[in-house]
Parts: C-alpha cells; structure tokens; sequence
C-alpha cells in the first residue's frame, strides 16, 4: 500500500507510481493516476483563484463523473473541504446542506433529468450568506470532458497543501430519521480507514483492480471517506452516472470483473433483470453487500444463484468501517451477521447505562476506531450525544454478540416499538418475510394502537403482483418461526418499497403510507 499523510499526497504518490494506470473510465474518457492528479492540481489553483483556502468549504452538486472526484481531490489539495449533494436532492435538502456545512463555493451542474437546480439555488441566496461564489456547469459539459471543464475554469498549481488532521470531507446523513447531519472527517481519519481495510488482505490492499461504479453517489460515505482504499490500490473504476441493471450486467460481463458491490435493492434488481440469464457472469468472484441491511434471503439468492463468494458488511455514514465476513464463513454465518470487527476496530454492544453487555443481549452497537468521524459539523450538541467521552460512536442499532464476535443487528432503536409490552425489533420480522415465496421484499413499522400501544405494520412487494400474499398468509408465515407478539396485524401491498436517494428503504414515506392508510 501506497504511503503518506494527507489524500493529495496519496495521490501524489499513485501518479509518480503508476501513472498510466487507469483512475476512471465514464464513457469514452479515460483518466489515469497521472491524468487525475495534474487535473486536480489545475483545479485547485482555480478555485485558489476565487478565494477559496484552508478551511473553507467547497459544495458540489455533481452527477458520479470523473469531475466529482477531480474536484474532491483539488479541494484537498488546498487544504479546503469538501462536502457533497446528491443530485436526487431537491429544495429542501440542498438548501439544508448548503446552509448547515457554511458552503463558500458551489461547483454544480444547472440541471440533472430535469430538475433545475440553478433555479433552486437562486431561490434560495437570501438563506445562504456564506455561500460567497459558484460555478454553473451545463449537463453536457458534465458528462462529456473532465479535461475541458478544468481547463475552463482552472489556474496555476497552488503553493503550501494541507495538514494530516485537516478536515477534508463533511458527508450527510440520508435523514430518514430527521434532518441530515453532517459527518467530518481528517485527513487523518480516510487514510486510517484505507490501512484498516488492507489488514482484511494478507498482502495488502490488491492493486490495480477494477470496480464498478454504478450510479451510486459520490456525495456517500462510500466515496467520500473511502476515496483512499481506490488510490491506495491504484484501482480503475468503470463509472456510470445513474444506476441502469442491464448496463450494469453488460459491464460485468465485459470488463469481466470479478468483483461487484452493491446495495441490497441493487442486488435484487440485478438478479430479477431478465437479461441476467443470458448474461456471462462467470467472471465474478465475490459480491459485497453494504450500504443497509441484506435478508438472509437475499444473501443465499445471491450465492447461489450467481456461484460466488458473498461478503456481508456493516459500516455508517459516522462509522465509515467496522464489521466484514471472513472469506470462509458458511452460509448460516453469512445470512444471519454482519460479520466481525475488522481487525483495527474496536466493536461493543452496551446497554442504556453505557455498560458492556454480555454475549447474546441487545443493546447498542458502539464502535471506536482512527476512522471513525470527528464529529458532526456545525452541531456540538449531536455530536455529544453519538460520541461519548472515551470516543465511542453510539452507532443508533441495536444488535447483539455472539461467543464468536459475530454482530447480530436488531435494527435501529428507532424503529424497535412496543407491542403489549414486549419489544419487536422489525428486521428480526423482515428477515423471515423475506423467506415468503410470494414477497419480493418486506418492511415492518410499529404504529400506534389505542389496545396494544403499537402493533407491528408490514408492507409488501409482491413477487406477482397478480398473486399477492394476505395478512393471514403473513400471520401464519412469521408464527411458525417468531413469537406470536412479532407477527403483523396489518399489511398494505404495493408495486414497490419506496428507496432514499441511496437505494435504503425510506421508511419516513412508508410511515405517512400508513397513516394515510389508517386514517392518520
């Protein structure tokens, strides 16, 4: 693994290393190490140009193009930092984030599939006293030459760079639970979460392999503070700006790749498109599961069906690593854990009182580790509420410890409710009902009752949408495996489970579904 303190010097050191090696391809552009970091060296001397220094926070509206990441890197160079807006955002969230991480630059695309997001933002200039400047880029400048757009608006290489413990990178939280709240992390902390991903490998982080980007947004934990593992490795990322299964199942077949990750839904989307069949997938090896808890269904379906090793994963937008499976667990082990601390993590589970509990009783996952976050940007008052005093990340799930190590999630504490006094913890639920032959996928939320407190509500995605399953079909279904408290008293079907822009099941919709249902 390549060595250095900072993310600009880590480039630095992959450009002189490998310089012809490919960084990125997004349609017919091809960016190598060397590509990237002289583009990224012109660019922060442009935005230098335009006042922006140490400390300073640059925001960027950008599709997943090779530009996003340049800009990223060219941020970092000035010791300035960067925080992401995924284009699936609209007024709300935009104008959140821009106000929250006191943005003074904004690099971002007029429009995207669209929305007008020059209109948006001039909408909302008079909320926005810190944002001092902004750069609008056409959609067809985006996509089509990263080289162009740094050439347009980029200026001689800056003197001086950053520190190892400078911020570098404020990712959002999706806000399903409440209004997004900015994680910040160092120089420090990405390339710590790089070294602790290479000690999953006996020979360091693999070199030189490819990866496949698609459609997921930059503005994620997974690029953000994870940027380092691609460039400690000197990866090649085939990059795709919105997420398209059959061209995702064309790439693979292709580039023949022999590793995929890929969120849940992703997941099912891949194995249900008709042309995987006639698709060559002999080529993948391994398939990484992360991003928002996998069924245990899911996980066999992909094993089985695609003949490869699943990798299962637990990691936040706060904890950017903390669990992984181990190449030779059995299936049981796979579809029922996230796996054990990587080694370099350290992973409890305690009770209210902050107090370690012992193998086998739920609590709260906690996690400490050099690349955890730092905090919460601009929000002392979250961030002592996640971090307690010896450093811990106070994670919001809740699971348990085996006798092994292995983590059992819960779900979150949020979502766990009462049901005549007993706890139903919904994943435990969904879990099983995504065993059903009819269901396709399945989600349970606690919701009011006068008699019981809460009851268990599921909704369900039918497998055909002709043959849904009937909440007796589910009562009876959960009772053979579950207590009978855990079983659904109410079921609402729909065409599909609504997604947050990072492909998680929204449950804050689902949660106004049925109140709509039931009469608010």
């Amino acid at each position: 693994m390549l060595r250095a303190d900072t993310l600009p010097a880590l480039l630095r050191e992959a450009a002189a290393t490998a310089p012809d090696a490919d960084a990125f391809r997004y349609g017919d552009e091809r960016i190598t190490y060397g590509d990237w970091h002289a583009l990224a060296e012109r660019l922060a001397g442009g935005f230098a140009a335009r006042g922006v220094g140490r400390g300073d926070v640059i925001a960027l509206l950008l599709p997943s193009t090779p530009l996003y990441l340049v800009a990223y890197l060219a941020a970092a160079r000035l010791g300035a930092i960067t925080t992401g807006i995924n284009v699936r955002y609209r007024r709300t969230e935009i104008g959140h984030i821009l106000r929250q991480s006191g943005a003074k630059l904004l690099l971002a695309t007029t429009a995207w599939h669209d929305v007008d997001f020059r209109a948006i933002v001039d909408a909302l200039h008079a909320e926005l006293p810190e944002l001092a400047d902004a750069i609008w880029l056409a959609p067809d400048a985006v996509r089509a030459s990263t080289r162009a757009v740094v050439e347009g608006i980029g200026g001689a290489p800056p003197s001086g760079g950053p520190a190892s413990d400078d911020p570098v990178a404020i990712v959002f939280t999706s806000g399903t639970t409440g209004a997004p709240k900015g994680a910040w992390y160092t120089h420090r902390n990405v390339l710590a979460l790089a070294a602790i991903e290479a000690r999953r490998h006996p020979d360091g982080l693999p070199r030189f392999q490819k990866h496949l980007g698609a459609g997921i947004s930059f503005a994620h934990v997974g690029t953000m503070a994870r940027i380092a593992i691609q460039i400690g490795g000197m990866g090649s990322s085939i990059l795709h700006d919105a997420y398209d299964t059959a061209l995702a199942l064309e790439t693979i077949e292709r580039e023949r790749l022999a590793h995929l990750g890929a969120f849940p839904t992703q997941a099912v989307m891949l194995l249900d498109h008709p042309d995987r069949a006639r698709r060559d997938l002999s080529s993948l090896r391994s398939v990484l599961l992360g991003g928002a808890p996998s069924t245990p269904a899911l996980i066999r379906r992909v094993q089985e069906t695609l003949g490869v090793t699943v990798v299962v994963r637990y990691s936040s937008t706060e904890v950017g690593i903390a669990t992984s499976s181990l190449p030779d667990d059995p299936i049981d082990v796979l579809s029922t854990t996230v796996g054990k601390a990587t080694p370099g993590v350290e992973l409890r589970v305690v009770d209210a009182e902050n107090r370690p509990l012992a193998a086998g009783e739920v609590g709260t996952v906690v996690v400490r580790s050099p690349a955890t976050m730092r905090g919460y940007w601009r929000n002392p008052e979250a961030t002592a509420a996640t971090i307690d005093a010896e450093g811990w990340i106070h994670t919001g799930d809740l699971g348990w410890l085996d006798d092994a190590g292995y983590l059992h999630l819960r779900g979150r504490e949020s979502e766990m409710f009462i049901r005549g006094g007993y706890n139903v913890y919904p994943s435990e639920v969904e879990d099983v009902l995504g065993r059903h032959p009819k269901i396709a996928r399945a989600a349970i939320l606690g919701v009011p009752d006068e008699r019981l407190g809460e009851i268990g509500w599921a909704f369900v995605q039918p497998r055909d949408p002709a043959a849904p399953p009937t909440l007796a079909d589910l009562r009876e279904f959960v009772g053979a495996e579950l207590a009978s408290f855990k079983r659904p008293d109410g079921l609402t079907v729909v065409a599909e489970l609504p997604t947050t822009p990072m492909f998680k099941v929204d449950k804050r919709a689902l949660r106004s579904l049925a109140e709509e249902r039931r009469g608010g």
